[in-house]
């Protein structure tokens, strides 16, 4: 909370107090004339800057109550603006309270008009605040003041009468109805005496009772509740000093614990009711006050500025956190970067420790890593025999006298190729043997001679070579030939497949030699073939 100065005008000083933090830090009082305006102004040009919040405590404050049509905010601003013109032309010090409606006719806006009737008293005061420098925040009327005190007291009587004393000023009495005030009057005093205390309020309130009661705010029925501020030393006096009014209702309020609410902690000695005062307008101004809009244009240049201050100070500090957290990561950046540093050296080492201790291959690491090479881009790469061995399987399902004896399957960009292929030598003399005339020794192709159909990168076909026997045979050559040519039909189906025969039990052609014999406990032999199956791969 910021630093303010306080100041406490009555018809007979003022008192200047620097508050800050629900604490008076300094009090100075100041008389009524140009001495008294001299050190007053030595007094705020020590401090100029600050903001000034000036609360009035004078005879010279009128009250007056009437209504005005209920109209929106801007159309009652003007009327309220033209009725204290009218009713109070020669000060600027005035204020229009609208305090609700009526609740019958057209229920018009009720109004509470009030003025510092005597501009003269405040005037050279705030003349010498803005020459000086000093903001005015406003000026304030201690009446008005105390409807705060009223709501922290928690008075909630129809009617109620606040009674209090000002040293300087005299003793204050306002009037609320509901809540609201609707008259105030100040009997000014410059010193009362403890022991007369007692006798003077009740005299005071008999007289404003009397007025009261003159302009009908209640009934004969209706009571009025007085609520005496005072030091606890004084309530027996005050009491037994009260009026002898039927329609009076005397409260004695205990000021210590009233300064307590408001937040007051110094101990107050007496009945003087100013520090309370001042300890509300210094937590709370109220909103209305009486100076007009252009006494009060420092005030606003200082807010501003102090808005400016406090943007300008929310950029620097979101500045220095976004610094701070930038700092803070590229810390924590650097660290982690010096870590990683660390652990890379230390893998390194590990690297190189475990590449000497290696026992020594016969494999140079040029052949090892053209070998994952070759695996990667040749073999990894190339399909595998599963799809055309799980057709083959499916198509040998339907053929059970074909028995597999021997499978070879290799990769090759020629169709033509061979996969590494050696014939099952087997017991073939069965009641019909025939061979081929030229060509009958020839021995088949050794390994090396088909490694031509080694895989290589791109490989266009899948080559297959199925060598089988009809089982059971019983010599019976037409239906063997006939199952073989039955089997190689079922493979031609396959998708992108050729298919030829590589052998046949029996040659039957017209340059094939035959020859039979029967033994009486001969064998029925064999009805071997092979079959090649060649597989075009699908182009991508």
């Amino acid at each position: 909370m910021f630093t303010k100065r306080l100041l406490f005008l009555t018809n007979h000083r003022l008192a200047s107090i620097v508050w800050k933090r629900n604490r008076v830090l300094d009090c100075q009082i100041f008389p009524l004339t140009e001495e008294g305006r001299l050190g007053f102004s030595r007094h705020v040009a020590a401090l100029p800057e600050i903001p000034v919040y000036l609360l009035t405590e004078l005879v010279e404050e009128d009250f007056r109550t009437d209504t005005i049509p209920h109209v929106i905010s801007r159309d009652r601003k003007a009327i309220i603006a033209r009725k204290l013109t009218q009713m109070y032309r020669a000060t600027p010090y005035r204020l229009g309270i609208v305090q609700g409606r009526e609740l019958e006719g057209r229920r018009d806006d009720r109004v509470l008009f009030t003025a510092i009737t005597n501009a003269d008293l405040v005037k050279p005061w705030v003349d010498l605040l803005i020459e000086l420098g000093s903001p005015l925040a406003g000026v304030y009327s201690a009446p008005l003041l105390s409807a705060d005190l009223l709501k922290t007291l928690k008075i909630s009587a129809e009617h109620a009468l606040l009674v209090s004393v000002e040293a300087g000023g005299g003793l204050r009495q306002s009037y609320f109805q509901q809540g609201n005030i609707k008259f105030s009057r100040l009997t000014p005093v410059s010193e009362i005496r403890r022991d007369e205390l007692a006798t003077f309020m009740a005299n005071e309130v008999g007289k404003t009772w009397q007025y009261l009661d003159s302009l009908r705010y209640f009934t004969r029925a209706d009571l009025l509740d007085v609520y005496i501020l005072s030091h606890p030393d004084d309530h027996a006096s005050i009491v037994a000093a009260r009026p002898s009014i039927s329609q009076l209702q005397y409260h004695a309020v205990n000021i210590r614990e009233a300064a307590i609410r408001i937040g007051l902690q110094d101990e107050l000695p007496d009945s003087d009711a100013t520090p309370v005062f001042i300890q509300l307008l210094g937590r709370q101004p109220p909103r209305g006050q009486f100076a007009p809009r252009e006494e009060t244009r420092g005030m606003r240049t200082w807010q501003q500025r102090i808005g400016l201050y406090t943007a300008s100070a929310a950029v620097v500090l979101a500045s220095a956190v976004w610094g701070g957290v930038n700092v803070y990561q590229a810390t924590r950046q650097e660290k982690q970067i010096e870590r990683l540093d660390a652990d890379t050296k230390l893998i390194a080492r590990q690297q190189q420790i475990a590449l000497n201790n290696r026992p020594a291959s016969p494999v140079s690491p040029a052949v090892m890593r053209d070998s994952v090479t070759l695996y990667d881009t040749l073999i990894k790469t190339n399909p595998s025999p599963t799809q055309v061995m799980r057709e083959l399987s499916r198509i040998l399902d339907r053929f059970p006298a074909v028995r597999v004896q021997q499978l070879a399957w290799s990769l090759s960009n020629d169709p033509n190729a061979m996969p590494p292929y050696t014939p099952i030598s087997g017991n073939s003399e069965g009641p019909l043997k025939s061979s081929r005339s030229e060509a009958q020794d020839t021995p088949p192709p050794p390994p090396a001679a088909q490694g031509d159909a080694a895989a290589t990168l791109g490989s266009n076909y899948q080559i297959a070579i199925v060598e089988a026997d009809i089982y059971p045979f019983n010599g019976d050559y037409r239906t063997a030939l006939g199952e073989i040519e039955r089997f190689e039909n079922a493979l031609k189906l396959l998708p992108g497949a050729k298919i030829s025969l590589l052998a046949k039990p029996v040659e039957l052609g017209s340059n094939a030699t035959l020859s039979s014999h029967f033994t009486p406990s001969g064998g029925a032999g064999q009805a071997r073939f092979a079959v090649k199956l060649v597989v075009e791969l699908a182009r991508t």
